[in-house]
């Protein structure tokens, strides 16, 4: 009888010391981006940041198709924080973004990381010169529901482009292999420069960047969507590009659902706004050399955390 019944009676004092004594590790979750963007670089920084500061919880980093894709994880609560352009998370709480019926209203700003530019790469030694050039072409352009794949289909729609070149949905690093071996003409993203996925394969096979910011201001685009700003990427950004290239940018917001405890958004807020916390978040990528508490509340279109606002409050930022 023994025999049959200790297990029985190790399993349910095991259960009663979990139910009175319950573990103090519970998982913290960052939604991050696709491989070979920044979203994921950034991520990565964050949770490594985080578990030096002893945090006292296990931080996972989650890959995802990108800004949209966060967005609905954030809403959905599947995720703690994540990154989010701040034109998909203006749109989707107003019910504006494009194929995505719900409106993310649980969605709550933090502040803002840095500016992601947009990057059109192509062979530095094909044909293709200019945005014209691009007609019956094949460009790869981001995952489905990423910030790129939306920013170059609101991009080329307002050119009259969209519909006779092909769009690849795909990740950034499977964009450049496509380019590498033929199959895409020219990859597209939204990232912060410089970008490891155009970084990693220009060293091996020359590329160069298009201008875009003034095909912008001779069409509606930057009137259409104010959250879309020129940004100039600096010449030396990339082995072999001697000269700027005009483009342009959206901000990328760290975001959290209204639910989120106040104590946790205020711990993450104090980690990343330190002057220890800026140097990490540098050594995965040099973006995090523009988080600044004076832009950190730049482009925010959506409302703020609760706890982000207090603390922004104490810091003479708002009001």
């Amino acid at each position: 009888m023994w025999k049959y019944s200790l297990p029985f009676l190790l399993l349910l004092i095991i259960g009663l010391f979990w139910f009175l004594f319950p573990s103090k590790t519970t998982i913290l979750r960052i939604g991050g981006g696709p491989a070979g963007g920044t979203f994921i670089l950034f991520s990565e920084g964050m949770a490594d940041l985080l578990r030096q500061n002893g945090f006292g919880q296990d931080v996972d980093v989650s890959s995802s198709g990108g800004s949209v894709a966060n967005l609905r994880a954030v809403e959905a609560g599947r995720v703690d924080f994540a990154l989010v352009y701040s034109g998909d998370a203006y749109l989707g709480r107003t019910g504006l973004l494009k194929d995505e019926p719900a409106r993310y209203t649980s969605v709550r700003a933090l502040c803002r990381l840095y500016g992601s530019a947009a990057q059109l790469a192509v062979s530095k030694s094909g044909v293709i010169d200019s945005i014209e050039d691009l007609v019956g072409r094949r460009i790869a352009i981001g995952s489905h529901g990423s910030g790129s794949a939306h920013s170059a289909e609101r991009y080329f729609s307002t050119l009259g482009m969209w519909d006779v070149m092909t769009p690849l949905y795909m990740g950034y690093d499977l964009g450049m292999r496509e380019l590498l071996g033929g199959r895409a003409e020219a990859v597209w993203q939204l990232v912060g420069a410089p970008s490891a996925s155009i970084t990693e394969i220009n060293r091996r096979y020359p590329l160069r960047l298009l201008e875009l910011a003034e095909y912008g201001r001779d069409s509606d685009f930057f009137r259409d969507y104010p959250f879309y700003t020129e940004k100039v990427i600096p010449e030396g950004t990339y082995d072999g590009q001697v000269e700027a290239v005009a483009s342009f940018q959206d901000n990328t917001l760290l975001v959290a659902n209204v639910a989120t405890p106040p104590e946790l958004v205020d711990l993450v807020l104090k980690a990343l706004f330190s002057p220890a916390g800026k140097q990490k978040l540098v050594s995965f990528h040099p973006v995090a050399r523009e988080l600044d508490v004076k832009t950190a509340l730049h482009g925010i279109e959506i409302p703020l955390h609760p706890a982000a606002e207090r603390f922004w409050k104490q810091r003479g930022l708002l009001q």
